[in-house]
């Protein structure tokens, strides 16, 4: 395909021929594009792509800035169509890649390594129309779903390595995730069962009581009992390895 749209990590169309970035500048026209992508082989009718980005004006209006966004942004393609469709639109997947549908796909077959290789960062991370409040809570809302599922499948990738007995494979892939989200206490239990399994005692000390720190000081919660049994029984063992 001649371009591909990347949503991860923040929102750009680059021209695969080139590996340049194209329409940088047209920021709602890229916001066009993301939303069809979320949609994947749905339709999304005009009426509510304008809705998201330019609600705030009148129904006619905002149908003519829509039809010109897409008709600028087809010409910075030279003259490919980004978008087919007539009164619903769809990303037109003959012209573009978008690594939101091989996301998609990977999570629905299960393939956990994929998903995770495919995640480089939150989705439009850094990418704001703060003219377009709608669109900004859309996005939030996509963001939240997506990463839950990035972090339901690198805890699968964490425990099938801890599984084969691979510890140092499941403390990279646990510290990506709990660098992901540090108050998952679910992931820094994962994290630390790693550090003791691979000997790494003081490392597991500093983990979990940096954890738990930050646990009392920005969310003011007691941490978890599974943590503070770990750090004890961390401490109880003698040190098995230099740690790092």
């Amino acid at each position: 395909m001649r371009y591909s749209l990347r949503t991860f990590g923040g929102l750009s169309l680059i021209d695969n021929e080139t590996g340049e970035a194209v329409a940088e500048n047209r920021r709602k026209a890229l916001a066009i594009l993301a939303i069809l992508a979320v949609a994947g082989e749905l339709a999304v009718s005009r009426d509510k792509v304008a809705a998201y980005l330019w609600g705030d004006g009148g129904p006619d209006r905002v149908r003519g800035v829509l039809k010109q966004t897409i008709y600028i942004l087809k010409k910075d393609l030279a003259d490919a169509e980004p978008v087919t469709g007539g009164p619903d639109l769809r990303l037109n997947h003959a012209l573009i890649r978008d690594d939101l549908a091989l996301f998609e796909q990977a999570a629905r077959e299960q393939d956990s390594m994929q998903v995770v290789d495919l995640y480089r960062g939150p989705f439009l991370d850094g990418f704001h129309l703060p003219e377009a409040p709608l669109f900004e809570h859309w996005v939030d809302t996509q963001r939240d779903r997506l990463a839950r599922v990035f972090a339901t499948h690198i805890e699968r990738v964490a425990l099938a390595a801890m599984g084969r007995g691979d510890s140092q494979a499941a403390i990279d892939w646990w510290a990506r995730l709990v660098e992901f989200d540090p108050y998952d206490t679910r992931a820094v239990s994962g994290l630390l069962h790693a550090c003791l399994a691979a000997g790494d005692r003081p490392r597991a000390i500093r983990l979990a009581e940096r954890h738990m720190g930050l646990l009392r000081k920005e969310l003011e919660i007691t941490p978890d009992p599974e943590i503070r049994r770990l750090v004890e029984l961390a401490k109880a063992r003698p040190v098995a390895g230099t740690g790092n």
